[in-house]
């Protein structure tokens, strides 16, 4: 783990690269919180609560599936989980939140040096950016084919855009979509979420005929790229236990945990 100031700065990223996205986010010392509206709870999450806020952040997610981040080894962390408990939020999952600093050697090892190309590899699979909202929808189906169903990809489409640059006016990019492609079909994506100095990593699933052959690695040194090449200081991650080897070896490391609770 690393030191406090460290920490501290890791969960600001966590959070500014989450509120970006918010069609609906607030932040304050006691609550903070980003609702796109999409029907998907990796796009509704509840950042930061105290006790006395859990009423309140059910208000901001009603109607939406969403995600509360809890942090363990802050202070006052029992009374908060125990007023997630008591509101009928349920664990899902434990994660490790891992930083990369996008500066010094750590870039030079670890990030592509130059831009994302659409370039195939030895295995015919290729890396493109998503431009259009064709592509965009081919990302959706695929990142959220295990967790929504097919009638719910529009929507999570539509919430997804104004961030990616592809509404027009309305736009506000802040995240560049990945997909791992091989001739026509997709078989991995990712997301790199860029505000200001904060970055992240995010999204990255490989189809499971398609793993083991270096292509997550592949999708997380061009999420990093964009982020470095955008001026971003540090990138994060929460990393599944299946990517936390993968992401060790690209640099990144471990800072504090985050838990997940959802409403069942």
């Amino acid at each position: 783990m690393q030191d406090e100031a460290t920490t501290i700065a890791a969960r600001h990223h966590f959070l500014e690269t989450h509120l970006v996205r918010g069609v609906r986010r607030g932040e304050s010392p006691t609550l903070a919180w980003a609702r796109t509206g999409a029907p998907h709870p990796e796009l509704n999450r509840v950042l930061w609560f105290t006790p006395g806020e859990i009423e309140r952040s059910l208000e901001r997610m009603h109607g939406v599936p969403a995600l509360w981040a809890l942090w363990p080894g802050i202070e006052g962390y029992a009374l908060t989980e125990a007023a997630a408990r008591d509101a009928g939020l349920s664990f899902i999952e434990e994660e490790p939140l891992m930083v990369l600093p996008l500066t010094g050697s750590n870039v030079a090892e670890s990030a592509a040096t130059e831009p994302v190309r659409d370039e195939a590899g030895d295995d015919g699979v290729r890396i493109e950016v998503c431009h259009t909202e064709a592509e965009l929808t081919e990302w959706a189906a695929f990142w959220a084919a295990e967790d929504a169903q097919p009638d719910d990809v529009p929507r999570i489409v539509a919430a997804l855009a104004p961030f990616a640059g592809l509404a027009g006016a309305a736009s506000e990019k802040a995240v560049t979509h990945l997909i791992a492609r091989n001739g026509d079909a997709v078989v991995g994506c990712a997301a790199a979420v860029v505000v200001g100095a904060s970055s992240a990593v995010e999204h990255v699933i490989v189809d499971a005929g398609w793993r083991s052959r270096g292509i997550g690695s592949r999708l997380t040194r061009a999420a990093i790229d964009v982020a470095s090449q955008a001026g971003a200081v540090a990138c994060v991650l929460t990393a599944s236990p299946d990517g936390e080897g993968l992401y060790r070896r690209l640099g990144f490391t471990d800072v504090c945990r985050v838990r997940s609770y959802g409403l069942a």
